[in-house]
């Protein structure tokens, strides 16, 4: 029987170690905005920072006009492994015209400031193919988010992140959840304060066309609640639509979508098919990302 010689074997040492970590490497979801409003697990590699451009619409209610925007300035860092932070500044547009309920409003104004801290808790493995992640995002804001009024408010958003490969550099999948806790001062009489809440899921698909483009379905289940804890709620709506993300160049990428409300429910009108009271005919999102490393 012939003998391997001393480098035989190194060889073959080595070919092993190569085939057990090809084997052992586990497809990865993107750590972008690929999937519209849902965000994935991925907080990025550490020294990692960047800065981010967030603008988040509502369009149409029951009558008359209705045009609001969210403008939100993101400064973000990856400080360790599976640690990101980031610190934002709002701003807030609203146009809202012979709108049941609603004053008139012509507004651009300053609308606070937020904090968030995530931390991915699940890796993905050869045995796991979920990643999860945990945020919060406490936010002190000035204007009421309906009305367009001036009103102090204090919440936190309280998120949950996963997602999964499901063709690996193909399609990918995530879910989110969020509940997000609120006492605020009522727009109509300041010097009374309210409590409240909201939750939202999401889940989305994205397909991969090249390194640098995705395109994505999204669904999204928003519902308002006028208690802190989500007991009692006052309306749901459900969101579904494209998104879209691309790469310009390898610092900068460009993330948007548009999504009508498909169905919904208030109970101030619980006999029409949209909720309208609480939420809008659609929403859209327009995202620009600078990455600094």
């Amino acid at each position: 029987m012939p003998q391997l010689s001393t480098a035989g074997w190194a060889l073959c040492a080595a070919l092993a170690v190569f085939v057990f970590e090809a084997r052992a490497e586990v497809p990865e979801v993107p750590g972008d905005d690929i999937f519209g409003f849902t965000t994935p697990t991925d907080v990025g590699n550490p020294g990692e920072k960047g800065f981010s451009n967030e603008n988040d619409g509502r369009l149409g209610k029951r009558g008359g006009t209705y045009h609001a925007l969210n403008a939100k300035y993101e400064i973000s860092s990856t400080f360790a492994p599976d640690w990101w932070i980031a610190a934002s500044l709002f701003a807030a547009r609203t146009l809202s015209r012979q709108v049941p309920d609603l004053a008139d409003v012509n507004r651009i104004a300053f609308d606070g400031v937020s904090f968030e801290l995530e931390h991915r808790i699940v890796k993905r493995s050869a045995t796991n193919p979920l990643a999860v992640s945990l945020s919060m995002e406490p936010r002190s804001a000035r204007i009421d988010t309906v009305s367009g009024q001036p009103a102090q408010a204090i919440n936190a958003a309280f998120k949950l992140f996963v997602d999964a490969v499901l063709v690996p550099d193909k399609v990918f999948w995530a879910f989110n959840t969020i509940w997000t806790p609120q006492r605020a001062e009522d727009p109509s009489d300041r010097g009374r304060w309210g409590s409240s809440s909201s939750i939202l899921l999401s889940t989305a698909i994205a397909y991969q066309i090249s390194a640098k483009l995705f395109v994505a379905a999204e669904t999204r289940y928003l519902a308002s609640f006028s208690t802190l804890f989500p007991r009692h709620e006052v309306g749901h709506a459900v969101y579904l639509g494209p998104a879209i993300w691309w790469k310009i160049t390898d610092k900068v990428a460009f993330n948007t979508t548009f999504q009508p409300q498909i169905t919904g429910r208030s109970t101030a009108n619980p006999g029409l098919r949209l909720d309208l009271d609480n939420f809008e005919k659609a929403q859209f999102r327009a995202k620009v990302v600078i990455a600094f490393q």
